[in-house]
């Protein structure tokens, strides 16, 4: 019988993405490597909060043995790749667009849609009148403080399904929850083990005290941040089987 190697899966934005001109160094396949684990990184630059939650949904699906959920800022939406062709809930993670995939949404910063600006993760640009469409959203429908709390309730959902199926994960403060909130976001039943609610854990952290050189390798900050974070969240992991 050949036994299962333990799997993590991370889900996020760019700030829990690989490299492309550095791959394997992001924190989510450093953790792996320490825990001698098997890992997929789910995470996409510029992925929206709802595309974030697709990404929960297929780690639902998959069953891994943790699971790492790093939310974004609600300054991205999710529109359909074209005209009758949008969200399908049977095509699971190819609702996202990771650019390589089939993809059904289009999940992106509305500052980029608006300027309709060369993206990798989605083929070729979107028409003018979508183009227009979203201008005419931001100018006059955009509400910051309505889309975050869409935002909360959407990640949230897919926090507490996370929890009923009993897979173990960590949900990372950053641009939706800062470490001072994240607690109060949460129902009671999740407790402090699944938060991280001290800022040297974050990923703003990290960024911020290893900045990148030169090049952006894609998380916005050096390997040697990553390369922290990772000890700290194989740690977690290490502690939590020791515990459960």
């Amino acid at each position: 019988m050949i036994s299962r190697m333990a799997k993590l899966i991370v889900c996020g934005c760019s700030l829990s993405s690989d490299s492309v001109d550095l791959p394997g160094t992001g924190y989510g396949h450093q953790t792996a490597q320490r825990l001698g684990w098997d890992v997929e990184i789910l995470a996409r630059p510029g992925c929206s909060n709802g595309g974030i939650r697709i990404q929960i949904d297929e780690a639902l699906r998959q069953q891994p043995d943790f699971v790492i959920v790093a939310p974004t800022f609600c300054d991205r939406v999710e529109i359909p790749a074209a005209t009758g062709r949008g969200y399908d809930k049977t095509a699971g993670i190819d609702n996202v667009n990771y650019g390589t995939n089939s993809y059904r949404m289009i999940c992106e910063n509305i500052t980029t849609l608006v300027g309709n600006y060369n993206n990798p993760y989605r083929v070729g640009e979107i028409d003018k009148n979508t183009q227009e469409a979203i201008r005419q959203y931001i100018n006059y429908m955009y509400d910051v403080n309505w889309k975050r709390q869409q935002d909360e309730w959407i990640i949230r959902d897919g926090i507490m399904q996370l929890f009923y199926a009993g897979i173990p994960f960590l949900l990372v403060a950053g641009p939706l929850w800062n470490t001072g909130n994240i607690r109060q976001a949460m129902p009671k039943v999740i407790e402090d083990q699944y938060l991280t609610m001290n800022y040297r854990e974050t990923t703003d952290y990290a960024i911020t005290n290893w900045p990148f050189e030169g090049i952006d390798p894609g998380y916005h900050g050096s390997p040697i941040g990553q390369e922290y974070l990772a000890e700290i969240y194989a740690n977690k992991i290490r502690n939590w089987q020791y515990t459960s």
